[in-house]
């Protein structure tokens, strides 16, 4: 293996992998933490402290997505639940790992190498990249020392956790019940009578036209509408005004320069002496090895071959590839950028074995200078300045709003914005990207932008703000049955249509129980059979024939899915025939003639293991739930999460 993947390469960590290792309850801190004074710092765990700048990405990055699910704000309750449960998470990660540290649980490096290598975030085209690696890395702000070390914590807690899964087993008897259930298929017959089917046959008369009406008042209002003044400041206007000026490219150029330098690098050969159980003999031969690779004419890659025990480098003569000092352990590193092109050295004593050393070239550092550089960086320049100018004016958009508050001309002005005007603007409008934005809408029909004063401004998207002020305010008022009649006739026909359809399937369960066939009792709803080559028609009943399905069949409504699998066996033969009401009003017909129990499989380890795997969670969260029982644990969430 490359040496400079077992220095660095190790399964990723507490915060990217944390979701997928242990199988975590939420226990619940209330009753079980100690909250502690304003001195304690974070969360405790029998007194190691937890990673509260870990704790906090945790949840900032929760906070993001909630973000998205409550545009306008996060729920006081769902906050403290997403609280409550990184801690929890963070309890049972410590617990573990002073679990496994106290019954000196151990990973090989192998190990950690081949998990590395197998995680998709390191990968270009299928392959591990160390590039990507490294800036994945930096991304999440590790460096590559802590990174190790963590890594090593989590492969040991997933040995614990792999010993608990693989001491839970299950009977026979739950082999064979669980496989009867989980391969259980019924035979169903069904048909779908669309309301649509019933649209055109549904006459309402006026009293149920008004009916409807005065039943559903909320769909005849008219929408609260506000005559809607803004001005909008985007990063991609300001953009365009940005000229590239060589000394400000210059300056730019000299804050970043730091990129554009490449260290020197080293290509090098090695020979690995693993230590084993007996260090000094490991020592002991590589010393003989590097005798012979230091006499005149000898061939280090023949000797790499011969003696190495790296695997991933011994075919390839011991080749390490040309790579910076950062990629190797600091003796290795130490050693090999002291050396001189072609020079031996050894043995380096690492904590992978005993090595010896040959430096084959020297790639010294080199940088681009700002004329190689320029075309690269002039984009960004051009960006970054867009972005710093763009901040300048918000602030200045937010004061000038404030300041103004009744008027936006002399934000316009000031800014060199346009005013732009929606003369009904209301929420769902369709076409307009305002209408679209919940905390704009909230904004706009408020109570101070009603009154007339200025919103503050509101961000559209990262880098697009606005402000916005609202005149001719219409609170929603019911419309005259006459204005919205032929709505109200639309409502009243679907409800007559429905109507019409759960009466067609009680007619049509009636036939099936007295004995009718499928296709006699659906001739006089002209039912459609599906085919691959011919859809049904969205107004035609469909027919779907006798077959038997199992509890995860696509091509069955879920809600007849779920209750197919809820009634009882069919007696002496007899079917078991019900209808149901799917949301919208439409209504399924179907007949359950069959049951069919699952089969264990031909290899037993699957079910078995099938089985044993949901027994393993539970004894997983019994054993962490027995330590937190006996832990010390000290929680001061206000530091962590405010």
């Amino acid at each position: 293996m490359l040496q400079w993947i077992n220095d660095r390469m190790k399964v990723f960590g507490w915060i990217i992998l944390m979701p997928l290792s242990l199988v975590f309850v939420v226990w619940g801190v209330q009753g079980i933490v100690s909250f502690s004074s304003q001195a304690d710092r974070g969360l405790k765990v029998n007194g190691e402290q937890a990673p509260v700048d870990q704790m906090r990405l945790s949840y900032q990055e929760r906070s993001a997505q909630l973000a998205r699910a409550f545009p306008e704000e996060i729920p006081a309750d769902v906050k403290k639940k997403v609280q409550d449960g990184i801690v929890d998470e963070y309890v049972n990660t410590l617990l573990v790992d002073q679990k496994v540290t106290a019954q000196h649980y151990a990973v090989t490096d192998r190990d950690v190498v081949e998990s590395i290598k197998s995680y998709q975030g390191f990968q270009v085209a299928g392959q591990f990249n160390k590039d990507a690696y490294y800036a994945l890395l930096k991304a999440r702000g590790y460096t590559p020392d802590r990174f190790e070390a963590e890594q090593r914590k989590l492969l040991k807690a997933r040995a614990l956790e792999g010993a608990l899964y693989l001491s839970a087993f299950a009977t026979p008897t739950e082999i064979a019940r669980a496989a009867a259930l989980k391969g259980e298929t019924r035979e169903l017959g069904w048909a779908l009578l669309p309301v649509a089917k019933f649209m055109p046959a549904a006459k309402p008369e006026e009293a149920a036209i008004k009916a409807y009406f005065d039943a559903h008042p909320n769909e005849f209002k008219t929408p609260d509408t506000v005559r809607l003044s803004y001005v909008e400041l985007k990063v991609a206007d300001i953009a365009h005004e940005v000229a590239v000026d060589e000394g400000g490219l210059k300056a730019f150029y000299e804050t970043i320069k730091e990129r554009f330098v490449e260290p020197e690098r080293r290509h090098a050969r090695h020979i690995l002496i693993q230590s084993g159980k007996d260090d000094a003999a490991a020592q002991k031969q590589a010393q003989d090895v590097y005798a012979q690779a230091t006499r005149p004419g000898a061939d280090f890659a023949a000797l790499a071959k011969q003696y190495s025990q790296d695997a991933g480098s011994k075919e390839q003569g011991g080749d390490l590839g040309t790579v910076d000092k950062s990629a190797f352990v600091g003796a290795f590193a130490d050693a090999l950028f002291s050396m001189q092109q072609g020079q031996v050295k050894g043995p380096v004593k690492t904590q992978f074995g005993w090595h010896v050393i040959k430096l084959e070239e020297v790639v010294p550092a080199k940088s681009k200078s700002f004329e190689e550089a320029k075309a690269e960086i002039e984009p960004e320049y051009k960006r970054t300045e867009a972005e710093r100018r763009f901040g300048e004016r918000q602030e200045k958009l937010e004061q000038l709003a404030f300041e103004n508050n009744g008027s936006l001309e002399p934000v316009a002005k000031a800014l060199g914005l346009k005013i732009e005007e929606v003369p009904a603007f209301y929420q769902g409008l369709v076409g307009n990207a305002l209408a679209a934005n919940a905390k704009l809408v909230k904004a706009a029909f408020s109570a101070d932008v009603i009154g007339g004063q200025n919103s503050r401004p509101v961000e559209l998207a990262p880098g697009d703000v606005v402000v916005v002020r609202a005149t001719d305010h219409r609170a929603p008022a019911l419309q005259p049955l006459e204005a919205v009649h032929a709505q109200a006739e639309t409502g009243a026909k679907k409800v007559l249509a429905a109507q019409l359809a759960a009466e067609a399937a009680t007619r049509l369960v009636a036939a099936l129980n007295a004995g009718g066939k499928w296709d006699e009792a659906l001739k006089p709803l002209a039912a459609v059979a599906p085919t691959p080559a011919k859809p049904v028609p969205a107004d035609a009943v469909k027919f779907v024939a006798p077959a038997f399905v199992g509890r995860k069949q696509a091509d069955v409504p879920a809600p007849v899915l779920r209750e197919l699998f809820r009634v009882k066996t069919p007696a002496d033969g007899k079917a078991v025939v019900a209808s149901l009401v799917l949301p919208g009003g439409d209504v399924v017909v179907y007949a359950v003639t069959g049951i069919k129990p699952g089969l264990v499989s031909s290899d037993p380890t699957v079910d078995r293991r099938a089985i044993a795997g949901p027994v393993g969670e539970g004894d997983i969260a019994t054993y962490i739930g027995g330590m937190r029982a006996k832990a010390d644990i000290r929680l001061n969430a206000q530091t962590i999460f405010e």
